[in-house]
């Protein structure tokens, strides 16, 4: 698995490098891999390595990423609980996953735009998050499934448990 988390990690880098992207100027690709990351890897890792390795990659992508130390961290949590939940009260399947992942990414997008707004740093208004939320779920939809697809090649699968 970490192999997967290198290589989602590098995808979400490269994209939003070299896809020009400004506040109000998305592009239909707005890579928000780590998110479907961690959808994906609920059911593939134990529950306890599963909350360590989300807490680890917040950090990390708190560190490469964000101007806020521990935000990601904390969401990324938070995503965790809320998976927990569903997961509960719901089987987990391909469907309910894509779901969740519309669901993170909303709730990603909100809280960035409820901090946005109540500290004023920029003049938004819920258009732009609705024009950002429908510009970050092509891709990352797109990238839940190849995640599928090629995992579950049984020559890959076989060097990404190791």
């Amino acid at each position: 698995m970490l192999i997967l988390i290198i290589i989602t990690f590098l995808i979400d880098y490269l994209l939003s490098y070299f896809i020009p992207i400004t506040f109000n100027n998305l592009n239909y690709f707005y890579p928000m891999l780590l998110i479907v990351l961690i959808v994906y890897l609920y059911n593939k890792i134990p529950r306890k390595k599963y909350l360590k390795t989300i807490l680890i990659l917040g950090i990390i992508y708190d560190l490469l990423y964000s101007y806020i130390f521990l935000f990601n961290t904390l969401v990324f949590l938070l995503f965790t609980n809320i998976i927990k939940k569903i997961d509960k009260y719901l089987r987990i399947n391909l469907l309910i996953n894509i779901i969740i992942i519309i669901l993170f990414i909303f709730i990603y997008d909100l809280i960035l735009f409820c901090l946005i707004y109540l500290t004023k740093y920029n003049t938004i208004t819920f258009n732009n998050l609705l024009y950002k939320f429908s510009h970050s779920i092509i891709l990352n939809i797109s990238y839940y499934f190849l995640l599928n697809i090629i995992v579950n090649k049984k020559i890959i699968k076989k060097y990404l448990n190791k």
